[in-house]
């Protein structure tokens, strides 16, 4: 069969480039429309964590989102000034249908340090938690601190306060990761294929396999949720995978050539002995990934309707 796919493949190489160019440029378009539809969480759909938070969202309408934590500080006891319940309110209500966890909705003294000058409460906002920094943190912090009574401190901490206090958590963005990925495999190509030729073919093969792996992903986002780290196991994953099968490739087609083939017997032969090493490898890749995911999703779609 492999032999048969070189030879249609040399035969109508004029049309396969043209499809290879059409399909680059859809998934250019495509692509471009994929930052709006990613699922913006680490959370894995069918792991017993994630589950659990689902069902703690459904039920209390909170419980995913990192908690936000108020720290009240007194001089004398904190637990007598009762204004301080009316100022977690006010924090909480930045936050629509968040609850609220503290010594005045307890009276726990968990929640009261030993000097009791000290008490913090909890502030859980509602629904699914982002990457994106929130722009609700700086008005929590003023409401908290317009409604804290005279002779009281307020700070406001937790995951995302700290992350917007140190200035936010973006890195380096998805396309700077491809360049410089790119730029270190172009320099080792150069290094060890000497010609330019040798050394774009590797990364074309990259650019139109990356491009048209999110071209599947943008479809697949309207069929489930796929998580945003999936973008940079695409691009990273994607670069390495296609220029290690192109070097196999090329390297078996030079060796051909070497043996004193011509170009087109060379091909057949490359594409049946290393063609076939990259199906028999993508596919040990590809196949476990894919099922170990659908009985994940097949275990999480059972206990939902047990």
């Amino acid at each position: 069969m492999l032999e048969r796919l070189a030879h249609f493949t040399i035969r109508r190489r004029r049309w396969v480039v043209v499809v290879w160019a059409l399909l680059v440029v859809v998934s250019l378009f495509t692509t471009s429309r994929l930052a709006d539809r990613w699922f913006e969480s680490f959370s894995i759909p069918g792991y017993a964590a994630y589950e659990a938070n689902q069902r703690t969202l459904k039920t209390f309408g909170s419980g995913e989102y990192p908690p936000l934590v108020a720290v009240f500080r007194s001089d004398g006891d904190v637990t007598k000034v009762t204004a301080i319940r009316g100022a977690v309110d006010k924090g909480a209500a930045v936050w629509p249908g968040s609850r609220v966890s503290s010594y005045f909705t307890t009276g726990s003294d968990a929640y009261v340090s030993d000097d009791r000058r000290t008490t913090f409460a909890e502030i859980y906002p509602p629904g699914n938690q982002q990457f994106a920094p929130s722009t609700r943190i700086g008005a929590t912090r003023a409401a908290l601190k317009a409604a804290t009574p005279e002779g009281v401190t307020v700070h406001l901490t937790g995951r995302d306060p700290l992350f917007e206090d140190v200035g936010g958590t973006e890195g380096p963005s998805l396309l700077v990761e491809i360049m410089i990925g790119g730029i270190g495999a172009l320099l080792v190509l150069l290094f060890v294929f000497g010609t330019v030729p040798a050394v774009l073919i590797p990364l074309v093969v990259a650019a139109s396999s990356i491009l048209t792996t999110f071209s599947l992903v943008w479809a697949l986002t309207y069929v489930t949720d796929v998580s945003i780290i999936v973008q940079f196991l695409v691009a990273l994953v994607g670069l390495g995978v296609a220029i290690d099968y192109s070097l196999l490739m090329i390297f078996r087609f030079r060796e051909e050539l070497h043996h004193g083939r011509d170009v087109e017997a060379a091909l057949v032969e490359t594409m049946v002995h290393a063609g076939r090493s990259v199906v028999v490898s993508g596919s040990t890749v590809a196949i476990p990934r894919s099922c170990a995911r659908s009985c994940r999703a097949c275990a999480s779609s059972a206990r939902a309707w047990s």
